[in-house]
């Protein structure tokens, strides 16, 4: 018996993760990607989109339509985005001139894609929730017409609180991110019903993944190759960030998007209301318990990381189909 093709509608703000991620869920088979929107985040929206272009011309899928979506709301950040100047590292790379953007939206396109093939897709967010809030304003039923919906986004369950300040104590200084570029958004999606899991820094910044593995691939992948180049300042970044002993990088993203390939490898997740709390000028979204569960979500709180990670190592060798 054939498996039935996946087919993923993606929103995302194009940093050196989202890259990744992208090629991930490129690689994946019997998975069509269909279409993917862009965000502000760690680039400009416009920005982000030229990213998804010269990340899909390096594997030759310049076909899928590639949609603008949301300017950020207020003022950009002043500090340096560890994913550099561009998105992508700022290593000046660009898509071929001949390949041109959508003219649709990135709102009107999660709004046609949820009515157009209501129960067929799966909606992967890896950016702040502009556009997902933008479509839901238009339309409040639109999560439910996705067959899942991925958010890498939140921080776990506010229960956990003290097991994530242990374990990732720099994620919850500095808040999460992607809730953090919107806070109203991430509550307006938070409030909204529909096949929703969580994918949160607590559980996504477990994965370490090894430059050295990274170097050994550049000699026969094109696709490491890539990653290389516009990881090389990224993972300088997070090796230090993580106080690590050999150079590493990580790839929050290619986390959530492997859980949406495969929700196997959830090994445990709770069942929670998504609330965005801000403190000290951040914000992050934790579930709650509270007697009102009308938009009841799903928290991934654990992983099978050696499975995400041989996903991971699948796509970076170039084994599998783009």
């Amino acid at each position: 018996m054939n498996t039935p093709e996946r087919h993923v509608l993606v929103d995302t703000d194009t940093g050196v993760d989202d890259a990744l991620a992208i090629l991930t869920a490129l690689n994946a088979p019997d998975t069509s990607v269909i279409g993917i929107g862009t965000v502000f985040g760690n680039c400009t929206e416009h920005q982000a989109a030229q990213n998804v272009l010269t990340v899909l011309a390096a594997v030759n899928r310049t076909d899928i339509p590639v949609c603008v979506g949301s300017p950020r709301p207020g003022p950009a950040p002043t500090t340096p985005s560890p994913h550099g100047s561009d998105g992508l590292g700022g290593r000046g790379l660009q898509p071929p001139p001949s390949v041109r953007l959508s003219d649709e939206t990135a709102v009107d396109q999660i709004l046609r894609t949820g009515r157009e093939r209501p129960g067929q897709v799966d909606l992967l967010c890896l950016a702040p929730l502009t556009n997902i809030a933008a479509a839901i304003t238009r339309d409040p039923t639109i999560l439910r017409q996705f067959r899942s919906v991925t958010i890498m986004g939140g921080m776990g369950t506010v229960d956990r609180r003290e097991i994530v300040a242990a374990a990732q104590p720099k994620f919850l200084a500095k808040g999460d991110t992607n809730i953090n570029h919107d806070p109203a958004a991430a509550a307006t999606v938070a409030a909204t019903p529909g096949p929703v899991t969580w994918v949160g820094m607590d559980v996504t910044g477990r994965l370490r993944l090894r430059w050295a593995d990274l170097q050994t691939l550049t000699s026969t992948s094109n696709i490491a190759r890539f990653i290389q180049t516009i990881t090389e300042d990224y993972h300088v970044y997070c090796t230090n960030t993580y106080g690590a002993e050999q150079p590493i990088y990580t790839s929050h993203d290619s986390v959530a998007t492997s859980v949406m390939l495969d929700p196997t490898v959830i090994l445990s997740s709770v069942s929670a209301t998504a609330q965005v709390h801000s403190a000290d000028g951040r914000s992050a979204l934790w579930g709650h318990y509270p007697d009102d569960r009308s938009a009841v979500h799903q928290m991934a709180t654990d992983l099978d990381y050696s499975a995400i990670r041989n996903r991971v190592d699948r796509t970076l060798a170039g084994s599998g189909k783009h």
